[in-house]
């Protein structure tokens, strides 16, 4: 387009396809839709892809596909994940100190997928890991993690997949750019031209001199394993690449709510009507405590036993509906009035106090539960997101009530509580910890479930061969009592247990 004439910014081309810009001509399509499209969605670069880039994708993709081979978590799970920060602080230039730190928190959360070999820990650190790298690369050149609504949460899921499908085209840009560059690709290209028939006769000379030597070059092609590998080498190359285009990108601005609006009447009118469901909860918690609700238990067929074990699941189902709901509604709900306000204010605290009641409610039916039953890692499990979840509701009431009103804090803290309690349980070993509680509960009931024990993984071995129960050594004993296996799937936790096994059994 330089060729044609022009006389003012602003000039469309003879075609009508590109607009002069002063600098350069612009493509009037894609003008057109970045208009269109929200703000948020603004997949435009501050930072164009280098060597460095494309390096480190192929690096993260390589590392990638020794991980995916094995087929389970190991070493190369951590080293791919810790890569993939390398390549975020280096080739993607993250600067902030939070988008570093998280960075450093994600390789902390990879390093435990060498040490665990528990399934209830090692798919929470893979998703954690990968969300704080994530994260990274949303807040690379600007952004908190405590300044992010809900809204803004929405927008930067949306452009972490939308830089992901772009980021291929983004990692290749330079060996685009060279090809554009005659007078780069054709020196390197007579170079291996003249290199090739010299390499190729002192090869030869070098096999026929030495036979180890030769033997590198009897290749034995699986092209199955090859088209295995290619793609392992590619998803994970893409992951990263994905990522660096999203650390490049035009950092998010504000984003507020939608713009659309409930009237307060109806807002006001689904917590009320909230709130006297819960009421009405909490009074049939009340007749149940005081002995009144036997015939309604005796009509309905359920022993009291069998009603304070009960639906513990279902109440803490309620409990997080009733957390979307109050969030969901705090933010579509036009309170213009300072009155509608303190109303919504008030009946949003009221059904966190109820809610609270239930998470009571179903914390104890878990204890009644696991008195009578033993201890699982799902009832474990349970116990933990119910202190949780009462923990967001404590969150939640400290924003309805204003605390901290000119940040957007609610979704960093609810973050960092969940990244706090998933490295606690890293910590302790919660399969050991639900070793020790039935144990312990066996010494009561002279009673416990040697099968459910035995399909623990090796995170619970150095407890189980710590019992003196000759049934729960047996179980311990009963594993491998040899570890060997690749480089990429060592495992801390499972060569512990083959060695307590040696030694103990």
């Amino acid at each position: 387009m330089s060729g044609e004439a022009f006389s003012h910014i602003g000039q469309l081309s003879s075609d009508g396809k590109w607009r002069w810009d002063g600098a350069a001509w612009r493509s009037v399509a894609t003008e057109s839709n970045s208009r269109s499209l929200p703000h948020w969605l603004n997949l435009q670069l501050k930072d164009r892809a280098t060597w460095l880039t494309l390096a480190a994708a192929l690096a993260v993709g390589l590392t990638a596909d020794q991980a995916l081979r094995v087929g389970t978590f190991g070493l190369a799970a951590s080293l791919t994940l810790a890569l993939i920060g390398l390549a975020l602080v280096f080739a993607g230039r993250i600067a902030t100190p939070q988008s570093r730190m998280l960075v450093g928190v994600s390789a902390l959360f990879a390093a435990w997928l060498t040490v665990r070999a528990s399934p209830w820990l090692l798919w929470p650190d893979l998703a954690m890991s990968f969300a704080l790298v994530g994260l990274a690369a949303c807040v690379a050149t600007r952004g908190s993690l405590l300044d992010m609504g809900i809204a803004e949460a929405g927008a930067h899921s949306a452009r972490v997949v939308m830089n992901g499908v772009a980021g291929a085209k983004f990692a290749i840009a330079p060996l685009v750019r060279a090809r554009r560059r005659p007078a780069l690709v054709a020196p390197i290209a007579r170079g291996v031209l003249i290199a090739a028939p010299i390499a190729a006769l002192v090869s030869a000379l070098l096999a026929a001199a030495d036979p180890v030597f030769a033997s590198f070059f009897n290749l034995n092609f699986d092209f199955g394993q090859l088209t295995i590998d290619a793609t392992f080498v590619a998803a994970g190359a893409l992951v990263a690449a994905g990522l660096l285009r999203l650390a490049a990108a035009e950092p998010l601005a504000r984003v507020d709510g939608p713009a659309w609006r409930l009237g307060s009447v109806e807002g006001l009118v689904v917590l009320a009507v909230l709130d006297a469901v819960f009421a009405a909860f909490a009074v049939a918690q009340a007749i149940a405590a005081a002995g009144a609700a036997r015939d309604a238990l005796r009509t309905a067929g359920v022993t009291y036993a069998d009603y304070a074990r009960s639906g513990f699941f279902q109440l803490l189902w309620v409990a997080g509906i009733t957390a979307v709901v109050l969030i969901l509604f705090s933010r579509i709900t036009r309170l213009a009035e300072r009155t509608t306000k303190r109303a919504f204010q008030v009946l949003s605290l009221i059904a966190i106090g109820l809610t609270l009641l239930i998470v009571f409610v179903a914390f104890q039916r878990l204890q009644l539960y696991e008195e009578a039953y033993g201890f699982t890692m799902l009832r474990l499990y349970s116990h933990i997101f119910a202190v949780w979840i009462g923990l967001i509701f404590l969150l939640l009431a400290a924003d309805f009530a204003g605390f901290f009103k000119r940040r957007r804090w609610l979704v960093g803290a609810t973050c960092a509580s969940a990244m706090a309690v998933l490295m606690a349980l890293n910590v302790v070993n919660p399969e050991a910890f639900v070793v020790s509680l039935n144990i312990d509960w066996a010494q009561t009931t002279h009673n416990v479930d040697t099968q459910y024990l035995a399909t623990l993984s090796s995170d619970a071995t150095p407890a189980l061969l710590a019992s003196e129960s000759p049934d729960i050594t047996r179980i311990a004993c009963a594993g491998p009592y040899t570890y060997s296996v690749s480089a990429a799937a060592f495992n801390w936790s499972d060569a512990t247990a083959a060695s307590l096994r040696r030694a103990r059994c």
